[in-house]
């Protein structure tokens, strides 16, 4: 009934050797005739499919699915290797993250220190600008009186003995020589200095600090060629008249009205009082002429005593700069310990999404393990 069978290439690639099984399990001859033949499907396929036909088509198939195999092996490398570079840069980060979420956390406001403030000889001999001395006011009395009068007295004497050697010289004759207590007043005035030591609005060890650096800057800005310039300028200055406005005034007498008065006749009639003479105090401007030196002329005691309000004057600003900034960076390290703490929950998901990929990662590499074995089996 059947005209052959079908022999079974082994060489064939797998899909097609099935189709070829199914055939042979059929029996059905490539050029027999199917048992119930239908004209319109005999026609509509000229007669039935050829071997030949079916070999092509298989072969078709064939290639279809090795070129699908290869893609699909193609993409689940690609996969594989886009899941451990993702996963390898999700544990740089939360490794780096963690690092510098533990770095701020570790770090403590109290690590801080302010930076010493320091002011140079040079500074004080730049512009003319007047500022009064100011200290700290974070004190505690534990010092004796003796000592600290003591030290005042030591320091005040060096004080003394540079302004006689280089600023009482250049005096002029009508100038005032002024002797160790009047300088006192004029420049450190220690009995106010103690004075605020006993009611603790001055730290003694600062204040002492202070002074013994002032000593030294001092002198070198008083060694100076500009401040020479400016006592040799003093010497050889002359004084002119100019002509200013002052303010003063004058008593002048007035004639007024006093309800209280009743040193008038009919004083108690409407209305009450009487007419009086007053003293009245009037203010008044006046040009006069004062005898000046020109500007940018000023005595030796004006030039140490610009000098040292000028040094304590920047020394107080510098001070207060760098209290500020060191509260600006307690603050920064406060503010970093929560964002570190923060950093570390994200350092936990980074984590979490990195233990997810390698589980996708083991599922990819799983069924490609899978194929190749499936590959080696007959």
């Amino acid at each position: 009934m059947f005209a052959r069978s079908i022999t079974i290439d082994q060489s064939a690639s797998k899909p097609f050797r099935q189709f070829l099984s199914i055939l042979s399990a059929l029996r059905i001859a490539p050029n027999a005739a199917p048992r119930h033949t239908k004209p319109a499907y005999g026609q509509a396929f000229n007669g039935g499919l050829k071997l030949d036909e079916i070999e092509e088509r298989s072969t078709l198939i064939a290639r279809t699915g090795t070129w699908l195999d290869r893609i699909e092996f193609l993409y689940l490398r690609v996969l594989r290797a886009m899941l451990l570079v993702g996963a390898t840069v999700l544990l740089i980060c939360a490794l780096v993250w963690a690092a510098t979420s533990v770095t701020r956390i570790l770090r403590s406001p109290d690590s801080v220190a302010e930076r010493p403030s320091v002011v140079s000889a040079n500074e004080l001999q730049e512009s003319g600008l007047k500022m009064s001395s100011s200290a700290s006011s974070n004190a505690a009395l534990n010092k004796d009186f003796r000592e600290q009068r003591s030290n005042y007295d030591s320091f005040l004497r060096r004080y003394y003995s540079l302004y006689r050697t280089r600023y009482q010289p250049n005096l002029r004759t009508d100038d005032k020589t002024l002797a160790i207590g009047e300088f006192d007043d004029l420049t450190i005035n220690s009995s106010a200095r103690l004075a605020s030591i006993r009611k603790g609005e001055l730290d003694f060890a600062v204040d002492k600090k202070d002074l013994d650096t002032f000593l030294p800057v001092i002198v070198t800005a008083s060694s100076s060629k500009s401040t020479d310039d400016r006592l040799s300028k003093y010497r050889l200055a002359t004084k002119k008249p100019v002509a200013t406005q002052v303010q003063r005034t004058r008593t002048e007498t007035r004639r007024g009205w006093d309800p209280y008065s009743e040193n008038c006749p009919a004083w108690y009639e409407s209305p009450i009082g009487c007419a009086v003479n007053r003293q009245v105090v009037v203010p008044y401007s006046e040009t006069v002429k004062v005898m000046r030196y020109p500007d940018g002329i000023a005595s030796p005691n004006e030039i140490l005593k610009s000098y040292q309000d000028r040094y304590f004057g920047l020394l107080a600003e510098r001070r207060r700069t760098n209290a500020d900034k060191a509260s600006s960076e307690r603050q920064d390290i406060v503010a970093g310990q929560a964002t570190g703490w923060g950093g570390l929950s994200q350092s936990v998901m980074i984590v979490g999404a990195f233990l997810v990929l390698m589980f996708f990662f083991l599922l990819v590499a799983i069924e490609r393990h899978q194929r190749r074995i499936a590959a080696l089996l007959p």
